[in-house]
């Protein structure tokens, strides 16, 4: 198996993002039980928008107004 650097699957530190957002998340809402998919997925979420606006800014970064 290759590995690819744009597969989340195969980034530890992705991975561990993932895990410790989806714990921040579920600490916040009060530890309920019974929702762990449901954080994990919201957490998944949030970490790949940040990797894709991340990955933007690097390709793209934004221009300041002239005299900022």
């Amino acid at each position: 198996m290759t590995s690819n650097s744009e597969d989340p699957w195969v980034d530890p530190v992705f991975d561990r993002a993932v895990r410790e957002t989806a714990y921040f998340l579920w600490e916040q809402d009060g530890r309920p039980e019974g929702r762990e998919q449901q954080y994990w997925f919201a957490a998944l979420d949030r970490c790949l928008r940040e990797r894709q606006a991340d990955a933007l800014l690097k390709t793209d970064p934004p221009n300041p107004e002239p005299g900022q």
